[in-house]
């Protein structure tokens, strides 16, 4: 994976317009702390009934509360991406 990091807003937007995807959560909470992962649902994952679309403007605000950063593939034909912790 060719990566890149970043916390700003529109270049994450872009990126993930940019392969179709769209703001999410994950419904069924995995963390210690019960919050909802958020997620970028690909075109192929949208009838995932474990993912549910949310707006960018939520995605956003859950995205600073936590303090993240998105890590994600430069490269064009690739949409691989995580969440980290900034640091």
């Amino acid at each position: 994976m060719t990566n890149a990091t970043t916390t700003d807003h529109e270049t994450i937007k872009a990126w993930a317009e940019k392969h179709n995807g769209v703001p999410g959560v994950v419904e069924e909470a995995t963390t210690a702390n019960d919050s909802r992962p958020l997620a970028i649902i690909w075109p192929e994952n949208r009838s995932d009934a474990k993912l549910r679309e949310i707006s960018w403007d939520t995605f956003f605000d859950h995205f600073e509360l936590r303090q993240l950063a998105l890590a994600y593939d430069t490269t064009d034909f690739k949409k691989e991406y995580r969440f980290v912790t900034r640091g």
